[in-house]
């Protein structure tokens, strides 16, 4: 079992809060039990649960881990801003995957009346390290404009997905090389041709993922899929 908790204290380790009463009170943990508790930042103390009592449970760390679960490669998912549900899934799968950092992006085609909920996005990313295995929480970050995407495309080896593009595959756009690499994944109305233009400019690669037209959070979940296959993060 695993336990999201960034306040250990290493010498007196203990769980209190949400994090204890989970344990003791959800999932029946008792003393001799083993857990593992980690920071969300990279650390995981394999520990000894000592004593429960009713506001928290006293544990005893027995070992120490850096970067469990975590990918060599630090991928970010720039997604189209899209109906909480579906950018939820998005958050739990590609947290799963492997991803550093989630950006939603406005585009010309994005529902500027949706209003992501942050909170419950960050809630979700923290189950979902914890059901995997993970050790670093991945970064949800504000919303930006199509402007700034560009802008960041120029510093970084992006690649789109562009439902138009007929010959550019996934395989030979990847910089196996790279020590990070970008996905931009568009809305349900897609990106536009100008948009399209602006990311070619700024050094972005279009790329397609065949004939089928598939959901934002789809195409988000099979992008990253593909990108961790060929950094070498899969094995097959």
């Amino acid at each position: 079992m695993r336990f999201y908790y960034p306040e250990i204290n290493k010498a007196h380790a203990e769980l209190t809060g949400e994090a204890h009463t989970h344990a003791a009170y959800a999932l029946r943990i008792r003393t001799g039990d083993t857990i593992t508790v980690f920071d969300g930042k990279g650390t995981d103390y394999a520990c000894k649960v000592v004593d429960i009592k009713k506001d928290k449970t006293f544990l005893e760390i027995i070992d120490v881990a850096s970067n469990v679960g975590e990918a060599k490669t630090a991928v970010t998912l720039y997604l189209s801003v899209i109906k909480q549900d579906r950018f939820e899934m998005a958050v739990q799968k590609a947290t799963e995957l492997g991803i550093n950092r989630i950006v939603p992006v406005y585009t010309t085609f994005t529902q500027r009346n949706i209003i992501l909920n942050y909170d419950r996005l960050n809630k979700i990313a923290v189950a979902a390290c914890e059901q995997c295995g993970r050790s670093v929480i991945p970064v949800i970050e504000q919303a930006i404009d199509f402007g700034e995407l560009v802008e960041r495309a120029k510093k970084t080896h992006m690649i789109f997905l562009w439902e138009r593009e007929l010959h550019g595959s996934m395989q030979s756009a990847i910089d196996k090389t790279a020590s990070d690499v970008a996905v931009f994944v568009g809305p349900e109305g897609g990106i536009t041709e100008p948009e399209k233009t602006e990311l070619t400019a700024a050094g972005a690669q279009a790329v397609t993922l065949g004939k089928r037209i598939l959901r934002a959070e789809t195409a988000a979940i099979a992008a990253l899929s593909v990108v961790y296959y060929e950094m070498g993060e899969w094995v097959l």
